[in-house]
């Protein structure tokens, strides 16, 4: 036998040999082509062209081409055929003709095999050159397969088996096999195709089927093997189709089979009634804690062989068995025993348990009577059943949002009971329960209470509690999220340019409400022109830093003393005060403040000094001390004008004194006990007088007031006057 992919097609084999050779002058030159549907062929007179077909019925045509290839003009006669009828002769020319040089004429063989044995035709083409008669011979070969069938029983012989025949498979025990070896010879004289081999029946299958497109050469065989598997004492009936290249057969299959098969009973006090595996055994109910109830299960071998019983057991702990034969136990043909199924809850409500008797599977069902508590939560309109010790999750909150659940408590089982308390494991703003129900509450079965559970994060992440329902304890869970984004934070109030020494007010506000109540700190930077820090420079209430409060839905913020401004002491010191926030929610947990925050600058420009105050330090007959008091935000200061005002009747000669002052004060600013004044100084001028009196009797008398101005390179100050008498 010799596989492949597909059946060959129709070959061309010449039995002549192509050699060089001088044509002689009484025949002619003829060239010839012989086509078939996968080959085309140049041969000589008197080559065999083999025509195989796939199966008896089935035909196939070859093409006959002759060429006049030489210098004569012969004269064709006839085309004829001879040998077996399946060959016909197809458009051959009819009468005589001339074949001129390179002229051709043709004509088709056919062949449809009516026997699976090797045919044989010879075509004959006559003609005449000059006055010399010649032959072109072609002998066709047809070939075709036949497949006769037989199986082979297991340990037994091969038998003949026709299309629609029965094979008959012997008495076999259930779940044992019995096998049958299905033959497919090829008599005929051509390759066959085996393509398929199908097996129906619930009891049978096939094994070992040869691939589709297998070839089969004449004289061999391909086999494949049929299997009886019984799984009840019911006589099985199934075929199998076989498909080859010529064509499709099937054979019946039969098969009876020998073994035990138990049938069931349940027996109560009401009677018995039948009992087919994987049904449900429902027991009386009973009281947890209490009397078993119980139900007689009786079991009978109804086959035709004895049977054995090697498992008789049940599973659940709720059901046990009692009076149970002793096993493993043989049951003959008609005979059977009985056994106890006993219910004993170990729980209240349905209880669930597997009998199990040789092979076969029995549900059980009981009712346990009895209360019992189950929890649900509802979350988003979805229901979750929790035991104790599971958590209750709540969908995610942003921080100052919320989200709840109902927590319920319901009585699935048969029996009224009692619950007593609900509540909190321990104090918490994060999660708090509403709707509380009256308790204690008696449950009857199928019977509810329930609770609200809120959950309001004030932190990003996870938080948790412990909820309380009698002994019953359950784990709150919520995830806190990022509070929505700060509104745009800004300042309002003073700023800009700014006078020394001066408590201007500036305000902080959001530019729209935010739900959460928050809390921040302002903290104050102030940055010298004049390379000295002024600690003047500070919040009115003292520092550096001040803090503030923004209520949950409002937008400005709270100040010390409920004030919704901040005053900035600006100091003495030429530089700028930078005001800069930090914000946060209430408790601290999360930052808000933005990445780039608002700021609010206020600026005190190096200026001309001013003087504050002019006071009188001391007196006597001749001498005059003041006391000038001022300020210079450059921390420079150059000169200081006096100007005397003569009492009346009085004539001072010298109305004007400058006093050049910028040495001592620039020692004074560099000095470290100037660095607590910023710029501020008092200036202590001693003056002593001399001269003429007309009126007054002491020299200083003559001055009725004096008129002080500060001068540094920006410019003067203003002018302060004392009067003196």
């Amino acid at each position: 036998m010799r596989i492949s992919q597909r059946l060959a097609a129709a070959v061309l084999s010449c039995s002549a040999t192509l050699l060089a050779q001088t044509t002689p002058a009484n025949t002619a030159n003829f060239g010839i082509r012989v086509t078939l549907p996968d080959s085309s062929n140049d041969v000589v007179s008197g080559a065999t062209v083999n025509m195989p077909v796939a199966g008896i019925g089935q035909g196939l045509s070859a093409s006959i081409s002759i060429t006049n290839r030489g210098t004569t003009l012969p004269q064709v006669n006839f085309v004829q055929i001879n040998g077996s009828t399946d060959f016909t002769l197809v458009g051959a020319p009819e009468g005589v003709f001339q074949v001129n040089t390179s002229g051709v004429f043709g004509f088709q063989v056919g062949y449809k095999a009516s026997t699976s044995l090797r045919t044989n035709a010879t075509v004959t083409v006559n003609y005449t050159v000059g006055t010399a008669n010649a032959n072109v011979t072609l002998a066709f070969v047809g070939t075709a397969p036949e497949f006769t069938y037989s199986f082979i029983p297991q340990g037994g012989n091969a038998t003949p088996i026709v299309d629609g025949g029965t094979i008959a498979f012997p008495s076999t025990a259930v779940d044992a096999s019995a096998a049958a070896v299905i033959v497919l010879s090829n008599r005929g004289t051509n390759q066959g195709v085996f393509n398929s081999a199908l097996v129906s029946g619930d009891s049978f299958a096939s094994a070992g089927v040869p691939l589709p497109g297998t070839t089969v050469d004449p004289g061999r065989d391909v086999r494949f093997t049929v299997q009886y598997n019984p799984k009840t004492l019911d006589s099985a009936r199934g075929a199998v189709a076989v498909e080859t290249g010529d064509r499709k057969v099937s054979f019946n299959l039969t098969g009876s089979s020998t073994g035990a098969a138990f049938s069931y009973e349940l027996v109560t006090s009401s009677g018995a009634a039948p009992l087919r595996p994987n049904a449900i055994i429902a027991l009386p109910d009973a009281v947890v804690g209490g009397d078993k109830t119980s139900v007689v299960v009786r079991f009978s071998n109804t086959g035709n062989a004895e049977g054995r019983v090697a498992v008789i057991n049940a599973a659940g702990a709720s059901f046990s068995l009692s009076e149970v034969p002793l096993l493993p136990l043989v049951v003959p043909a008609g005979q059977g025993g009985t056994f106890a199924v006993n219910f004993g809850p170990t729980a209240p409500g349905r209880q669930l348990g597997r009998l199990r008797i040789g092979t076969d599977d029995f549900e059980l069902s009981g009712n346990g009577l009895g209360s019992v508590l189950t929890y649900t939560y509802v979350a988003n309109n979805v229901t979750t059943t929790v035991a104790s010790g599971g958590s209750l999750i709540f969908t995610p909150a942003s921080v100052g949002a919320t989200s709840s659940l109902r927590f319920v408590v319901t009585n699935t089982g048969t029996a009224p009971t009692t619950v007593s308390s609900i509540g909190l494991a321990a104090a918490t703003t994060i999660f708090t329960l509403g709707a509380l129900p009256a308790l204690p509450a008696t449950l009857n079965a199928n019977q509810s209470v329930g609770v609200d559970i809120a959950f309001a994060p004030n932190v990003a992440g996870t938080s948790t509690a412990t909820l309380r329902v009698d002994n019953a304890t359950f784990t709150l869970s919520g995830a806190g999220n990022a509070p929505p984004p700060l509104p745009p934070l800004r300042f309002d109030g003073a700023t800009g340019a700014q006078d020394a020494l001066q408590q201007p007010a500036v305000g902080l506000l959001l530019d729209r409400a935010y739900p959460l109540a928050l809390t921040g700190v302002v903290t104050l930077a102030f940055n010298s022109d004049v390379f000295a820090n002024d600690p003047a420079v500070q919040f009115s209430t003292g520092g550096r830093t001040v803090n503030f409060t923004i209520p949950a839905n409002a937008t400005r913020a709270i100040f010390a003393n409920n004030a919704n401004q901040m005053r900035v002491q600006t100091g003495s010191v030429a530089g700028t005060i930078t005001l800069t926030p930090t914000i946060q929610t209430q408790d601290g947990a999360i930052v808000l403040t933005p990445t780039t925050p608002p700021q609010a600058v206020l600026t005190v420009a190096a200026g001309a000094p001013r003087i504050l105050s002019v006071a009188l330090s001391a007196k006597t007959a001749n001498t005059i001390t003041l006391l000038i008091s001022g300020y210079a935000t450059s921390r420079q200061l150059t000169s200081l004008g006096l100007t005397f005002t003569p009492t009346s009747g009085e004539n001072v000669g010298t109305t004007q004194v400058t006093i050049p002052v910028e040495s001592a004060f620039l020692g004074w600013f560099n000095g470290a006990q100037a660095a607590q004044f910023g710029t501020l100084f008092t200036v202590t001028v001693p003056m002593t007088l001399a001269g003429d009196l007309k009126n007054v009797t002491q020299v200083s008398d003559t001055i009725q007031s004096v008129s002080v101005t500060a001068t540094n390179r920006v410019g003067a100050s203003n002018a302060v006057s004392l009067t003196l008498r």
